[in-house]
């Protein structure tokens, strides 16, 4: 049986884990999965040999390589060990490592577009997961009546609670990922204004620097050109202090006039599907504290909910090892409980 918040599970969601873990550890990144295109996006399809349990969909986060990229490859062969049917979806906007106004409703058309469809959504039942801050596109999906009475449940890893102070966090502290605040300062500068080409360019250049494989320079230092003009104020406004406490300003004036959809809604409906929060401890990118805050609005608006704030997880990396014997239990317990929701 199963019990909401709780860690009582049945013994096939307890197996499930087990073998979600298992896969994930034997690292399939390199896999190929099926490759379909559905109304002129391109979905990865991960099919068990078995009929399905259910449906999943997973939305990449803010990773250069998107879907192909070989830890998304690596969690859909995971999840499709369980009996899932997993679909990942190709999104460009999110490819391109931008945050804009439009991104909200374009990954929320998406996910309608393909639950509608019965040759990708093949189950009565779907669930959602996602990854960091496309966790906000899955969170508001339940609030869709196109979707609201298929979805299952939800999977929000390293997400956040308030954009504005994850923002902060990103420009100000001395702590934080340099990735993200090199995500943030792209979003900033607007394609419409062909003068900031060149400021564009160099960013875009950074971010892919910085996020390819996940490995590349922490240091801006080490990012920038400070002999040529535009870097050299690039890396002005984005290494000194009192720079980036303005510019964090402008960010926040930002979010607070167009980027409504980046916040987490307040409001949840009565038939709320449960929501499986998991955040890496040392997350330099989106702190854990924001899953904290999360599931306490969870827990005031009393949607079924789990948190579980690990050290096998920072932020697009995670390492699974049997020696934290604890810390892997109450991993296998969290997926446990998320998969007991999944089933039809």
């Amino acid at each position: 049986m199963r019990v909401d918040g709780g860690t009582k599970v049945a013994y096939l969601d307890w197996l499930g884990a087990l073998q979600l873990l298992s896969t994930f550890r034997r690292n399939l990144g390199d896999r190929l999965p099926q490759t379909v295109v559905h109304s002129g996006t391109e979905v990865d399809i991960y099919q068990p040999d078995k009929a399905p349990r259910a449906t999943a969909i997973f939305v990449p986060g803010l990773a250069i390589r998107g879907r192909e990229d070989p830890r998304i490859r690596n969690l859909g062969w995971a999840l499709c060990a369980t009996g899932l049917r997993v679909l990942i979806p190709d999104v460009p906007s999110i490819r391109a490592l931008k945050i804009s106004v439009d991104q909200p409703d374009e990954v929320q058309q998406l996910l309608e577009s393909l639950a509608a469809d019965s040759t990708m959504v093949t189950t009565p039942g779907l669930s959602l997961l996602s990854v960091s801050f496309s966790g906000i596109f899955v969170l508001r999906a339940a609030l869709s009546a196109v979707l609201a009475q298929r979805l299952r449940a939800l999977c929000l890893i390293g997400s956040y609670f308030d954009i504005e102070r994850v923002a902060s966090f990103l420009i100000n502290s001395d702590r934080a990922d340099p990735y993200g605040r090199l995500i943030i300062a792209r979003s900033y500068y607007s394609d419409d204004d062909p003068a900031l080409a060149p400021v564009r360019e160099v960013l875009s250049r950074c971010v892919e620097a910085s996020a390819l494989d996940n490995a590349g320079p922490s240091d801006l230092d080490a990012l920038f050109d400070t002999s040529d003009p535009v870097e050299a104020g690039l890396h002005q406004l984005l290494t000194d202090p009192h720079e980036r406490q303005g510019f964090c300003r402008q960010v926040i004036t930002m979010f607070n006039d167009s980027w409504s959809g980046y916040r987490v809604p307040r409001d949840f409906p009565l038939d709320m599907p449960p929501v499986f929060l998991l955040h890496g401890r040392q997350d330099r990118v989106v702190p854990p504290e924001e899953s904290c805050r999360l599931a306490q609005l969870l827990q005031d608006r009393g949607v079924s909910h789990r948190l579980c704030v690990t050290d096998f997880l920072g932020h697009g990396d995670a390492v699974i090892s049997l020696a934290r014997l604890r810390q892997l239990y109450r991993l296998l317990a969290g997926f446990a409980w998320f998969l007991g929701y999944t089933r039809d």
